[in-house]
């Protein structure tokens, strides 16, 4: 009979080994509890209440490179930083004496090799179970690379509040107003020099208050073109009346921004300056008005020279009134007047009359103080209309005019009496550039035709002396190559020009003389 607790192998009895099922659990518990503590990515230490170690795995001996006989003979102080020590100590003090169960704390260990690693660390205590003594077991986390970026965010912070500190002092420092604004358009900013201007609190400006300086009928413009280089990102500029506090008058005043963008190009941030420009826009304003003036001047001093000629013109009509009438008389007194001969005497007066007339009108708008207007005008017309003024002064100088005029041409968009009185400076400086010449014919070219587009070019030519080296000078104020002139007429021409959106200039005629040129816009919904 074959006992239980034993096997027969080759014929002898083999005692049957029985093994405890929780046992076993046990043992495989344990086995699984040693792979995860060797094979742990995070550091894991065991220490007794002395601090010496006596378990680490494989991943805190390589954070601090000692080998596991190396460690072993070392204490947690020994391998900690000497600025963490005390701190550190403390802590496990309380862990040993059981006035705390765990604990955590950054500090740095000095590796083997000297250098530091920042760690994270969490503490607990493990009591003792039966013969073992108590101790503590610790988890650590390598944190060098965060300490490192946080380090190095820092730094960028303290550049950053450094370099706002020395920009926020620059531009209290600047006799300037400025301001800065959110990528919403919201004002965050206003230098003391703005404040002191509108008399405005820091907490006024903010977000839109700084509109309550604005002008009542600037607002709404303000606001639009505010709101608009926010949406679009495009520089903002635009004048506006803001309140002055100290004298409590609005004042002209110009605003300028622009965005500051990300290296994405997003917009996270708007600077901008105001500028004070009441004094400039009441200098030009008092400028337009005494130009005006002497433009005015300079028309009456061009006609006082051209009295002759205005004489002749006048004359011509008024002697054929006068011609017509006699005859009319002295048929009267014959008795021998028939109604088709009256008719056409009397026609002839009405025309004549009408011709003396239209030549009043043209000398007295010419000479009148009056507000420039803006019409469609025919060029030629008015080319024709100075070249009748400046017949018989023409004849009497021994000019040969040539007119040179295209037709048709579009019409521009001037002022008649403006654009006149810069034709007829052109041909009175031409008529009077040709005085001294007695060894070659006087010639006076008068064009007209289409320029560069959408423009008319006029150009008046003329076989005198020459500009020589006073071409790049002649529109300068002052400066005059005539004996007896002022060195302004050509100046007050190019401003009008150019207030018509125009240009004039000069160049060199062939052989002799001087082009003058000037261009104007073809009025709007003419363009062809």
């Amino acid at each position: 009979m074959t006992r239980p607790d034993l096997n027969i192998r080759d014929g002898l009895p083999v005692p049957v080994v029985t093994v405890d099922p929780e046992k076993r659990a046990r043992e495989q518990t344990n086995q699984r509890w040693r792979a995860a503590f060797e094979n742990s990515a995070i550091g894991i230490i065991m220490a007794d209440f002395t601090g010496r170690y006596f378990a680490a795995n494989s991943a805190f001996l390589n954070m601090l490179g000692y080998t596991e006989s190396e460690l072993y003979r070392l204490s947690f102080l020994d391998v900690t930083h000497e600025d963490d020590r005390k701190a550190n100590q403390e802590l496990v003090t309380e862990l040993v004496e059981g006035k705390r169960q765990h604990f955590e704390i950054e500090k740095r260990y000095r590796r083997k090799d000297g250098t530091l690693v920042w760690v994270r660390i969490n503490v607990a205590r493990v009591p003792g179970m039966g013969t073992a003594e108590p101790f503590w077991f610790g988890i650590v986390e390598d944190i060098t690379q965060r300490k490192h970026v946080e380090e190095e965010l820092r730094l960028q912070i303290g550049v950053v509040r450094a370099s706002e500190r020395s920009l926020r002092e620059l531009t209290e420092t600047i006799p300037q107003m400025l301001w800065s604004g959110d990528a919403d358009g919201a004002v965050d900013y206003c230098n003391q020099r703005a404040l002191e201007y509108t008399g405005l609190s820091t907490e006024q400006v903010r977000g839109a208050g700084w509109m309550k300086a604005v002008h009542q009928d600037d607002i709404e413009q303000m606001a639009q073109a505010w709101m608009a280089a926010v949406s679009t990102g495009a520089p903002f500029q635009h004048e506006f009346r803001c309140f002055h506090a100290a004298d409590h008058v609005y004042r002209w005043c110009i605003s300028s921004a622009l965005p500051l963008r990300d290296q994405n190009g997003r917009i996270i941030k708007w600077f901008g300056s105001v500028v004070d420009l009441h004094d400039w826009k009441e200098a030009q304003h008092a400028l337009q008005i005494a130009q005006a003036e002497l433009a005015r001047v300079s028309r009456l001093t061009t006609m006082g020279e051209l009295a002759a000629s205005i004489a002749h013109e006048i004359n011509q009509p008024l002697t054929a009134v006068t011609n017509n009438s006699n005859a009319c008389l002295r048929l009267l007194a014959d008795r021998n007047l028939g109604s088709d001969v009256l008719r056409r005497a009397l026609e002839e007066i009405v025309g004549a009359g009408t011709r003396a007339s239209a030549v009043i009108a043209r000398i007295r708008a010419f000479i009148r103080k009056a507000p420039a207007e803006r019409n469609k005008l025919d060029v030629n017309e008015v080319i024709q209309e100075v070249l009748a003024l400046t017949d018989r002064e023409l004849h009497e100088n021994r000019v040969l005019l040539e007119r040179q005029l295209t037709m048709p041409l579009p019409p521009v968009l001037g002022d008649r009496v403006l654009l006149q009185q810069v034709l007829l400076n052109l041909i009175v400086n031409g008529m009077e550039a040709m005085t001294g010449i007695t060894d070659r014919p006087r010639f006076l070219w008068v064009q007209s035709q289409m320029g560069e587009p959408g423009n008319v070019l006029v150009a008046v030519s003329d076989s005198g002396t020459g500009l020589g080296l006073g071409v790049d000078r002649v529109f300068a104020p002052f400066f005059t190559t005539k004996p007896n002139g002022m060195g302004m007429g050509l100046p007050i021409s190019r401003s009008l020009v150019e207030g018509h959106g125009g240009r004039l200039w000069a160049t060199p005629n062939s052989p002799h003389g001087t082009v003058f040129s000037f261009t104007l816009p073809v009025a709007a919904g003419n363009l062809s």
